[in-house]
Parts: C-alpha cells; structure tokens; sequence
C-alpha cells in the first residue's frame, strides 16, 4: 500500500519550473533518500509533502489515498513532520525545548506527554544528563537529536529530514545516521515513511530503501538502493556517481 501518491506534480514560480511533472509513490515503510545537485527541487519536493511550500502548478499529491489539499494544515503538519536542515533551538533547556513539540496538542495528560517524552529521547538517543542542559549550549548533533525528538513528541506518521547532517562534521554525523537508522525500524514497525535529502551519497547508501534522482526538476532514477548504486538506470546516474568518487 502506498503512503503517497505524487501525480504529474508540477512546481512554477516566476517563469521557471521548479518541479516538472513528478510521479511516483512511497510505499508503506519506505526510507527514501532524494539525492542530486543542487538547484534539482530537492528541498521544494519536500516541502511539498506537507504543505511548507505553496507553489503547486499542477498534478496532486495523495497521502493514504486523499488529497493533500484537504488535510487541516496543523493536523496535517503534526502528522507529517519535517526536520530542518539545522534545529531551532528556543531559549530554555533541552527538556524544555523537547516538550514544546506537543505544546499545543490539546487533551493530553500530564502522564501522557512524560510517556512520550521518555519514548522521543530514547529514539533520538539523548541522555536523562542533556535534559538539563541549555539548548543554546548543546553540539551541533545534539541540536538535531533535539529537533528529532521533538517532532517524535508529534507522534507523526512520517518524519521528513532536509539535509540533517549538512552542518555536521564526519563523526558526528555518522552517529547521526546510526540514530536514524534505529528510527528506520521505528518506521518499517508502524508501516509509516520517511524521506531524507542529503548530499552525502554514503548516508543513502546506509540508510536507504529507495533513492529518488532529481535533476532540474524532473526525476532521474527512482530505484532500489543497491540498484542505483551497482546497476546505474541511465548515463545521467552513471555521471553522477563518478563525480561523487572523485
């Protein structure tokens, strides 16, 4: 069953086609990583999937099979979570940051938003120690294991990760990914999804199901992880790969 259904998705701002008539469908379970050089539409496909960005054309977007469109915007975008690029972190300490992402969920008990804080951190593995501590004052990884564990408050059904590990170095961005792949199971359990752009074809590689290619707005590749890397579809993906290795 499919999770969603992208229809002839088409993105115009000004007189120029960000997106040009995408289709395609994220199946229940599905880690999708978008790959491809920048200027692709990466970032505004992303947006699309829960409303960030308002610049549809045309086509549709179906999330368990109704539209998009008709979803209620908060409802919509608590189900639908996206994870920036880097973390906003708001004054206050990590804790308190964590438990503003069910803030203005209404009906929930005291006992229920401390279940949901225990289950967020242990899946974006923070420490009971880092709960005190100022937000302001925390790494780079540890802000996004923040981001992550506040959205996880949400209790979404799909997580979307723009370029997570952009800001990070290579260390820290490896432990990153290790958190990520916990979640991956986390996702595949409930029969959700998730999709993740990122620069760093090794990241896809280890975290990825599938990998969608876009390149000035159209869709290169959508194809099984170890296809896209052994059996390249066509000379564009060919090309791309070996830039990466140079």
């Amino acid at each position: 069953m499919n999770t969603f259904s992208v229809n002839n998705l088409t993105v115009t701002k000004g007189n120029t086609k960000i997106l040009d008539s995408l289709t395609f469908d994220i199946e229940q379970g599905d880690f999708v990583c978008i790959v491809g050089p920048s200027g692709a539409g990466k970032s505004t496909l992303l947006r699309q999937l829960n409303r960030l960005d308002y610049g549809m054309t045309g086509g549709n977007i179906l999330w368990n099979d109704k539209d998009l469109g008709t979803y209620d915007i908060h409802k919509l975008r608590q189900d639908i979570a996206y994870i920036f690029q880097k973390a906003v972190m708001f004054p206050g300490t990590c804790e308190q940051n964590i438990r503003m992402g069910c803030m203005y969920e209404k009906g929930l008990s005291k006992d229920e938003i401390d279940q949901r804080l225990e289950a967020a951190i242990e899946k974006a593995e923070i420490t009971k120690e880092m709960l005190k501590v100022k937000a302001e004052a925390l790494s780079g990884g540890q802000q996004q294991r923040v981001g992550i564990a506040r959205c996880l408050m949400l209790n979404p059904q799909v997580l979307l990760f723009d370029e997570p590990t952009a800001s990070l170095d290579v260390e820290t961005s490896h432990n990153f990914c290790l958190t990520l792949k916990t979640l991956k199971s986390d996702i595949k359990a409930k029969k959700s999804a998730s999709l993740m752009i990122t620069h760093r074809l090794e990241e896809a590689q280890f975290l990825a199901d599938k990998i969608l290619m876009l390149d000035a707005g159209k869709i290169v590749a959508y194809v099984p992880v170890d296809d896209f890397f052994n059996k390249p579809v066509n000379e564009r993906v060919t090309d791309f790969l070996k830039a990466y290795k140079l």
